[in-house]
């Protein structure tokens, strides 16, 4: 009996020493190089901007640009919200209307 569990205990630490210590679930070369290639264009849904504010001025604090995806052609970043339960302003991709100041 306790040959069978060393025997066991032994064949599961050789298990153990033949996995990879350093394993990634992405090679982060080949994402490097993916990245610098191709540009995504930010979902309707997606924010491409947040400006994050003091909760009582309401001064601006933070400008945070989306680095995944970019507006598409035709489009621009505007504010559409204020989320109050993380005080930002999320601005999302949208086309340009005549009342808009950057279009």
């Amino acid at each position: 009996m306790k040959q069978g569990l060393l025997v066991l205990i032994a064949v599961c630490a050789v298990a153990v020493a033949m996995v990879p210590r350093n394993r990634r679930a992405v090679d982060t070369e080949e994402v490097e190089d993916k990245a610098e290639n191709t540009t995504r264009t930010c979902a309707p849904q997606t924010p491409c901007f947040w400006a994050i504010y003091d909760q009582h001025s309401k001064v601006i604090q933070i400008n945070l640009t989306n680095t995944y995806c970019v507006c598409g052609d035709g489009t621009v970043c505007k504010m559409i919200e204020d989320d109050s339960t993380t005080n930002a302003l999320v601005h999302k991709c949208r086309k340009p209307s005549e009342g808009d100041l950057l279009s």
